[in-house]
């Protein structure tokens, strides 16, 4: 599944610059391959983009579920000359 997740990292990283924020919302998945393949995508993440779990109770209030996740993710800043 790294295969999978490499296009939609590349993409990632390719549309967003210093300023950019991306809002990510998903539904947590506990059946089949899907935990792992989620860790797994927030490990590749991580790897390029700092991330922050928006808490549920700043969800839209009719929207929201202990399931559906928001997670805001920026590019991490680079050090030049180091």
């Amino acid at each position: 599944f790294g295969q999978s997740l490499e296009p939609l990292l590349k993409t990632l990283k390719d549309l967003t610059g210093p300023d950019t924020c991306v809002l990510c919302c998903y539904e947590q998945r506990t059946m089949g391959k899907n935990p792992e393949i989620e860790r797994k995508y927030f490990e590749l993440l991580q790897e390029d983009f700092e991330l922050e779990r928006i808490p549920l109770d700043q969800h839209d209030e009719e929207y929201r579920s202990a399931d559906i996740h928001i997670v805001s993710i920026h590019r991490k800043r680079t050090v030049r000359g180091l």
